[in-house]
């Protein structure tokens, strides 16, 4: 799992480097398990955020784990509010390929890092939330 974590990061940094666009990192715990993720936004959408491509990879508590990549929009701003939205679909490997979309709130910690809170939902009916810290390069 380390190795697939390597290789997602370096990919994405290399791509990100070659746009110019905003990289994150993050980690996230939910009562199916806790994981990592890597992103960066590709394209600026005017007066709406970013477009970018995510990967994450999750360790079950008890169950198998999550392997997913998937499109996202970011940076959707909350007016009168430091919070900003997301949107996310894309693919994901547990016991077996499956489509998901998920959506959730960001805001500032401290300097780059910031929290965030997630809901989830597959097309077989599987669904889940979690809460995590993301770092913004």
């Amino acid at each position: 799992m380390r190795q697939l974590q390597m290789v997602a990061a370096l990919a994405l940094m290399s791509l990100s480097g070659t746009v110019g666009a905003t990289t994150w990192a993050g980690a996230d715990v939910s009562k199916a398990g806790y994981g990592v993720r890597l992103g960066s936004s590709l394209l600026a959408v005017p007066r709406i955020g970013a477009l970018g491509v995510e990967g994450s990879a999750e360790k079950g508590w008890q169950g198998a784990n999550r392997y997913a990549a998937a499109l996202t929009l970011r940076d959707l701003n909350l007016p009168l509010t430091k919070v900003d939205a997301f949107a996310s679909a894309g693919a994901e490997y547990r016991q077996g390929l499956n489509l998901y979309a998920e959506g959730g709130l960001r805001g500032p910690v401290l300097g780059p890092l910031g929290w965030r809170a997630y809901a989830r939902g597959t097309l077989t009916g599987h669904f889940g939330a979690g809460v995590g810290l993301e770092l913004r390069f």
